[in-house]
């Protein structure tokens, strides 16, 4: 009879092995989800992490074998597989902290969202006014983040191998993307900061393609930007979810102020279908976005996303000094924005997030997990 109890319940266990898949097709989506994906392994899910193509052609077999509810960051790979045939349904995990963003709850797709999990609470906030009545949100953190607070480096190593000088300020700047479509924006910037010593430069992943014309640094795969914010003694970014990585460790940031920021209000969005907001919100939104005044207001908040020193590109020098020499001046602001940008923030955001996905997954209930023990 005990022999059989058990089997039953193993039997049991087994019948309900839980079959989600992983979707990407960017750098940045495959960074945020392999965290988790790691964990999903762990915990024994029936998983697979698939990079899904541009061309409809590719992905057709892989629509054959894909579970009918997937997990992603961006929502490229989920049009691209609908395109090919698959019709099932996500879950959505962030894939940075760059709260400023006006991308953000803005689409269908994320409203669509069998479980969305947000990054921290400034994020839900952004969802209570964009649509007050959403219920399928939770806090979960952000998987890229178990890594930064849970592994060192060999920091040495690193010096030497990036010929950096060990009696010198490490300096490392991370901006945003857009360098497609302004000579001004992003990685451009780094012609005021060629000078600086000890630079390492790091450009958003969809602005790789210019690395080798600024002798910028492209991360692995696996590892990413982490073990640099790690290494480094300030970050320099713009509108970066960078900025907010940086506090959680409090390493002190500098923000540029530049005349217009990718995917920042009053920017106008090049994406014109699957709109979820109004005409009007949107409008709204854009008019009232002023960066001469207010260069870092979180898009639908009456919030200024500010955690460092504010410099014009041209005065960067000027706030490097500033910086060296008042370590502490933002050390509030940042564990403010640090709280804000990422739940609990314990490194164990991926294990948080993967127990909230089963448990869903085993009673179709959304239910918030906070401390682990």
């Amino acid at each position: 009879m005990a022999f059989i109890k058990i089997f039953m319940i193993t039997n049991s266990i087994m019948t309900k092995k839980i079959h989600l898949d992983f979707a990407w097709s960017t750098q940045k989506g495959f960074s945020s989800l392999y965290p988790l994906y790691k964990i999903a392994l762990s915990r024994g899910w029936n998983t697979t992490l698939y990079k899904i193509k541009k061309i409809s052609l590719l992905n057709y077999k892989i629509k054959s074998s894909i579970s009918q509810t997937i997990i992603i960051a961006y929502d490229q790979p989920l049009n691209r597989l609908k395109k090919s045939g698959w019709n099932g349904k996500h879950i959505y995990i962030e894939h940075g902290l760059g709260a400023i963003k006006y991308y953000t709850y803005k689409y269908n797709f994320f409203h669509k969202s069998e479980l969305l999990f947000y990054p921290g609470p400034v994020f839900e906030r952004k969802m209570k006014v964009i649509n007050p009545n959403f219920k399928n949100g939770l806090l979960g953190g952000y998987p890229k983040l178990d890594d930064l607070i849970n592994k060192s480096i060999d920091k040495d190593m690193m010096i030497k191998k990036l010929k950096l000088k060990v009696d010198k300020p490490i300096i490392l700047f991370a901006p945003s993307w857009g360098a497609k479509y302004n000579k001004f924006s992003g990685i451009w910037n780094i012609d005021f900061l060629n000078n600086i010593t000890n630079l390492i430069a790091i450009p958003h992943s969809q602005d790789y393609r210019y690395a080798k014309k600024i002798n910028a640094i492209i991360p692995s795969n696996k590892e990413g930007i982490n073990p640099y914010i790690k290494l480094a003694d300030i970050i320099i970014s713009d509108v970066s979810s960078v900025l907010a990585e940086a506090a959680i460790l409090d390493k002190p940031v500098i923000q540029l102020k530049l005349n217009n920021y990718a995917g920042c209000f009053p920017e106008k969005d090049r994406r014109k279908d699957d709109i979820y907001l109004s005409d009007n919100f949107i409008k709204n939104e854009e008019k009232n976005a002023d960066l001469k005044k207010r260069p870092f207001k979180i898009a639908y908040l009456d919030e200024d996303w500010i955690m460092g020193e504010v410099s014009y590109p041209e005065n960067i020098q000027n706030a490097i000094n500033n910086t060296l020499s008042n370590i502490n001046k933002f050390k509030e602001k940042r564990k403010y924005w640090a709280k804000q940008s990422c739940y609990k923030c314990d490194g164990k955001s991926s294990l948080r997030i993967a127990k909230m996905i089963e448990h869903y997954y085993e009673t179709g209930e959304r239910k918030q997990i906070g401390e682990l023990n």
